[in-house]
């Protein structure tokens, strides 16, 4: 996950990319609504750079998980569940929002099959504020 985050903080989408298994399962959460969908690389290359586009004019700096919890369901998968906080430069929070990732071993290497999060809400919030 460390890896992950400093893709993002660099704005690495190869590497980014290099983080999941595709096709991925998302689920985007918006209050009581969820919403699901697969995404092949193309296709979730794209959401990644509107995201990181998102980032930029927010002026999002650094990704710091204020909690973070790993469980073992079963051997060869992981259940990541993180609380992140986006700063700026000075350290002034941008917003906060909670991700679960499931992640699998995939050729020796964890990458993430699925992930649910509730940031898109926020980050529309934030760049209506700006």
């Amino acid at each position: 996950m460390e890896h992950y985050r400093s893709a993002f903080v660099h704005r690495d989408i190869e590497a980014l990319l290099d983080c999941f298994a595709f096709p991925v399962q998302i689920v985007g959460i918006v209050g009581s609504s969820a919403s699901v969908f697969l995404a092949s690389k193309d296709e979730w290359r794209g959401s990644i750079q509107n995201l990181l586009n998102g980032y930029e004019r927010l002026g999002v700096t650094n990704a710091v998980p204020l909690s973070l919890d790993v469980s073992e369901p079963l051997r060869g998968t992981a259940i990541v569940t993180l609380h992140w906080q986006l700063q700026r430069t000075d350290g002034s929070q941008v917003y906060d929002f909670r991700a679960a990732y499931t992640l699998a071993w995939i050729g020796g290497n964890p990458r993430i099959v699925a992930i649910a999060h509730d940031e898109l809400p926020k980050l529309r919030a934030a760049s209506e504020g700006t």
